[in-house]
């Protein structure tokens, strides 16, 4: 295959990568916007019609997603998180599949389809008008055997934060609703799954904060590979280490009961809104105050 075809293949390639973007934004807003409906269709009466529409629009765009990240995977011979426009892609793939998983059994609260949606429109919405999708070869600082593992577990714990906190902020919400004299039956939710629910945030951070852990500790192993040094104060590790160390606190906060109520719900906000200035805001961050970072690619 001479250069001119190699050109023409990438530019195809590349054509069909940028409209499959463009199909999946508009699926997530659609399935965002029947989530929002739901909402206010719950509050009235019991009709699941909207919440099945925003469901099948979710699986829809999960299925396209899906099929445009195997797409790249094959172009490139790796997973596809090489650059940042891969990376908030793949974030927001994460995102939603492990929400899908997780909403199956409160199909009718639509406030956490809702968060994750447009969580997962603005990464993609900043990748696509921000980052260039071009395939580029790996960098030569990520050519490691750490560098998938410690990647997919990062990615893993991020999406569990996402939809964790996008539960415990539906809660706040419906809680406060509750106090202004709204039932939890007005938004979907029945009285006696009121716990569950809410508890159901304590068990994804259960999960997501190993994982958290396992991803800086391989992190470490991968820099000390890479420069010569487990840690080095870089402004992602510190920002990392912030993040892990609001988790632990929401962690010690749940264990003690009378803290729970508050505490905890500060500590799990406060880990999430870390979480997505470390991957989001920290190159932002950097520029803004001419740090220089080791993790810029």
């Amino acid at each position: 295959m001479d250069a001119s075809q190699i050109s023409a293949r990438d530019s195809l390639l590349l054509t069909i990568d940028l409209r499959l973007m463009l199909w999946i934004i508009g699926l997530y807003v659609l399935s965002c916007v029947a989530h929002i409906g739901q909402a206010c269709v719950s509050a009235f009466c019991k009709n699941l019609t909207m919440g099945r529409i925003a469901t099948w629009l979710l699986y829809a765009a999960a299925i396209s997603h899906t099929g445009l990240t195997v797409l790249r995977w094959v172009e490139e011979g790796k997973p596809p998180f090489q650059n940042k426009y891969e990376c908030l892609s793949w974030f927001a793939w994460s995102n939603v599949l492990t929400y899908i998983y997780v909403q199956r059994r409160w199909r009718r609260v639509s406030f956490p389809g809702v968060f994750v949606t447009v969580l997962s429109i603005a990464a993609m919405f900043i990748a696509l008008h921000k980052y260039d999708p071009a395939v580029v070869p790996l960098a030569p600082a990520l050519q490691s055997k750490w560098y998938i593992w410690h990647v997919l577990i990062a990615f893993f714990s991020y999406a569990v934060f996402v939809v964790g906190c996008s539960i415990e902020l539906s809660y706040l919400f419906m809680r406060l609703s509750n106090w202004l004299g709204k039932s939890w039956e007005y938004f979907g939710l029945p009285a006696s799954e009121v716990e569950p629910f809410h508890r159901l945030t304590f068990k994804l951070i259960l999960v997501g904060f190993p994982l958290l852990t396992f991803g800086i500790g391989s992190g470490a192993a991968w820099a000390d590979e890479a420069w010569g040094r487990y840690w080095s104060w870089d402004p992602f590790e510190i920002l990392t280490l912030i993040t892990w160390t609001a988790f632990a606190l929401y962690l010690h906060a749940m264990a003690v009961p009378k803290w729970r109520n508050v505490l905890g719900s500060v500590f799990n906000v406060l880990g999430f809104a870390c979480m997505i200035v470390t991957f989001m805001g920290s190159g932002w961050l950097t520029r803004l105050f001419g740090l220089y970072s080791m993790h810029a690619y």
